[in-house]
């Protein structure tokens, strides 16, 4: 079960630095654990495989650096094996 406070710091940082971001680096993507901007990148998928190789399983953000935020949407393909 998700904790609907997950990821709320990191939620935070970003908009406490988001003007500094688009400034410097603005349409990449950003990884953030706990208070920590932890570096920016050019793809998602780099940003994705950093946080997993750092942070394991343990929540962390990648959010695209942009002035006006767009709508994510999130889909997962799930397996059912027959039991």
């Amino acid at each position: 079960m998700v904790n609907k406070n997950t990821l709320s710091e990191e939620l935070k940082i970003y908009e406490e630095n988001k003007a500094k971001l688009i400034k410097e680096a603005n349409g990449k993507f950003v990884l953030i654990k706990g208070k920590e901007i932890v570096n920016i990148f050019d793809t998602q998928m780099d940003a994705i495989k950093v946080g997993i190789d750092k942070f394991g399983n343990d929540p962390f953000l990648v959010k695209k650096i942009e002035e006006v935020d767009q709508k994510q949407n999130f889909t997962s393909n799930l397996i059912i094996c027959p039991q």
